[in-house]
């Protein structure tokens, strides 16, 4: 009998101590700015987050590339966000964007025979050619 209260108290303990962990309830994707894709601008943005017991996020820390950045804010304040395990404390979470640009590939190109080439040749006088008044 004693054995089962001990194994009763760890399997307690366990449920107390859980690690928080982020939930995405609504996840807004982020778009690529424009910008962004056309000066080929990529690469990788951290944010660090606060989110509240009520599931408001704030946002502390960013690293990154400026233009990245503000579209990686832009979807964490779109999307909506839990804390599991939080209780009824805020926690801060990092959380990382990749933004790489994939062009599609080139359709290949099949080129078409031209069809030959048909020439007029015009005879000019000597005169003509001299004075350059003689259309081409």
């Amino acid at each position: 009998m004693r054995e089962g209260l001990l194994l009763l108290g760890l399997l307690a303990a366990g449920q107390v101590a859980q690690e928080p962990s982020l939930r995405w309830d609504d996840l807004q994707e982020p778009r690529y700015p424009q910008l962004a894709r056309i000066a080929h601008i990529s690469g990788r943005v951290v944010l660090e987050i606060t989110v509240q017991p009520d599931g408001t996020v704030t946002i502390q820390e960013v690293e990154g590339h400026p233009i990245l950045v503000q579209a990686a804010k832009d979807s964490v304040q779109k999307s909506k966000l839990n804390c599991d395990g939080c209780g009824n404390e805020p926690h801060t979470f990092s959380i990382m964007y990749e933004f790489k640009i994939t062009d599609p590939p080139r359709p290949s190109i099949v080129a078409a025979p031209l069809p030959p080439a048909i020439r007029h040749h015009r005879v000019r006088s000597l005169r003509c050619m001299y004075l350059w008044r003689c259309g081409s």
